[in-house]
């Protein structure tokens, strides 16, 4: 991985402490907090694929809340909670050119989102 790009891994042991702090802010909500949002390999995978094949050049995840009248899919139980929306990008040469974050725009034809949350599928979450 390149260490130009920010992706090394995070240690453990820092994820561990970053989690931890994000659930004591959370708690103070407690009927939005979401620990954890986990998506199927399939659905990581069809984003990879368009990726691979030049459809996209990133990934960009927002954290969003789901809305009483967004929950078509989901427990009932989501709504007012924390969740992920995965938006592949497209480049955009708009703003002078590659290196910028501002140079990949968001494809808003294809948002995911309908992961499984925790709270209330917590079973194999370690931080």
């Amino acid at each position: 991985m390149s260490k130009n790009l920010n992706s090394e891994p995070i240690d453990p042991k820092i994820a561990k402490a970053m989690v931890v702090a994000y659930a004591k802010e959370g708690a103070t909500y407690d009927k939005s907090y979401t620990k954890a949002v986990w998506f199927p390999a399939e659905q990581i995978l069809e984003i990879a694929k368009s990726m691979a094949e030049g459809k996209y050049d990133g990934l960009r995840i927002y954290f969003a809340q789901y809305l009483n009248e967004g929950l078509e899919g989901v427990p009932e139980s989501y709504a007012g909670r924390n969740t992920l929306l995965l938006v592949p990008t497209i480049p955009s040469l708009a703003n002078g050119g590659y290196g910028d974050p501002r140079d990949h725009e968001d494809d808003l034809g294809n948002i995911e989102n309908r992961g499984t949350a925790c709270p209330d599928m917590c079973d194999g979450t370690s931080l």
